[in-house]
């Protein structure tokens, strides 16, 4: 993968640095069924599961949600 071209690359890309310490949080909550809601860094996020695990598929699983998260 191809990273970005930067005229002025943010101070967070300095490659002079070698330590960062990052911290995410996340506050979760069960709806109904297996549906689920998380706030994430000012995001509200969903997730369901499918019909035949007993979810109504309105929203990605979170293996769907890893998944992605590995390709990002």
């Amino acid at each position: 993968m191809k990273l970005p071209e930067f005229a002025n690359p943010p101070a967070a890309l300095d490659p002079k640095v070698t330590h960062r310490e990052n911290l995410i949080e996340a506050d979760c909550e069960s709806l109904e069924r297996m549906r689920k809601a998380a706030k994430v860094q000012g995001f509200t996020i969903y997730c369901d599961e499918s019909e035949r695990v007993g979810g109504e598929h309105t929203a990605p699983s979170p293996l769907g949600y890893f998944t992605a998260a590995i390709g990002f």
